[in-house]
């Protein structure tokens, strides 16, 4: 999944991070192939720091992602988010 991505990644402290929009079509993807998504963590990067955002984070570990509207969820809640974030996606990796 990453390597669709790989040259929209914004390398941070170890981190993949993703803007707003690339979060979204990450997401996307994740959908079309039933990705499990764990969870979406919020920064902000400034030119010295990358400080995570619990109040943009979500832990989506306890969720089915049978539950077909997850994604959607998952959408809406990046969507909501102000577009100077950039995202960690956590993801379960397909085999």
């Amino acid at each position: 999944m990453a390597n669709l991505f790989k040259d929209r990644i914004l390398k941070r402290g170890g981190l993949n991070l993703y803007s707003k929009e690339d979060t979204l079509k990450f997401i996307d993807e994740c959908e079309k192939d039933t990705v499990s998504i764990l969870g979406i963590d919020g920064f902000y990067i400034t030119e010295n720091s990358t400080q995570p955002s619990l109040a943009n984070s979500v832990d989506l570990s306890g969720f089915s992602m049978e539950n077909e509207n997850i994604y959607d969820l998952v959408k809406s809640f990046v969507a909501e988010r102000p577009g100077n974030l950039f995202f960690e996606i956590i993801y379960e990796e397909r085999q």
